[in-house]
């Protein structure tokens, strides 16, 4: 869904850049597509997202620790994630229940209404909400978030380079002694 709504927010921005090129005038809700596409292409892709383990990491301390200590590290920052999604979930719906109560309008060049959208960012926080308990349970038993490779089959020591524990591969500093000719070192 989220790709889908990066398409239509291409495609809305794009009829009004041709529109205004051609008759100096935006077209009415063609902003106002693009901004609700823009936050479903966000939300909805959030848990996506972390289902292939693709969010931005840091792994500059669980690269150098055992695995049995950054599968706890990890499993802390899933938790923080629970905690923060879970408050975000709530929040986010008593937000989108009151702008449905109240049929909330953004006034542009047409009247858009801006409760679907607080939908669509209650589904994406839920969806996000699910994949994060889900590596909450993974890890508590035993096993790596999705879309990861476990911990314990990681080769420590491509890790362990990573981190710049190893050589990195450049001649050292020392200095060389070579043969020239007939057995004369320079």
């Amino acid at each position: 869904m989220a790709t889908v709504a990066t398409v239509v927010m291409m495609l809305s921005i794009s009829a009004d850049v041709f529109y205004r090129v051609f008759y100096r005038k935006s077209l009415a809700g063609l902003l106002e597509i693009s901004e609700t596409a823009l936050v479903a292409a966000v939300f909805l892709g959030m848990a996506y997202t972390a289902l292939t383990n693709s969010h931005v990491s840091v792994d500059l301390l669980t690269v150098r620790v055992k695995p049995k200590l950054a599968r706890i590290f990890v499993l802390i920052s899933w938790i923080l994630v629970v905690v923060i999604v879970g408050w975000m979930v709530y929040a986010t719906v008593l937000r989108a229940m009151h702008s449905t109560e109240e049929g909330e309008v953004r006034m542009g060049l047409i009247a858009w209404p801006l409760y679907p959208t607080r939908w669509i960012i209650v589904v994406g926080l839920v969806t996000m909400l699910i994949v994060a308990l889900a590596n909450v349970y993974r890890l508590v038993r035993g096993k790596p978030v999705f879309g990861d490779v476990p911990f314990e089959k990681q080769d420590p020591d491509l890790l362990y380079a990573k981190a710049g524990g190893y050589d990195d591969g450049f001649e050292s500093t020392e200095a060389t002694t070579t043969t020239t000719g007939e057995g004369a070192k320079s």
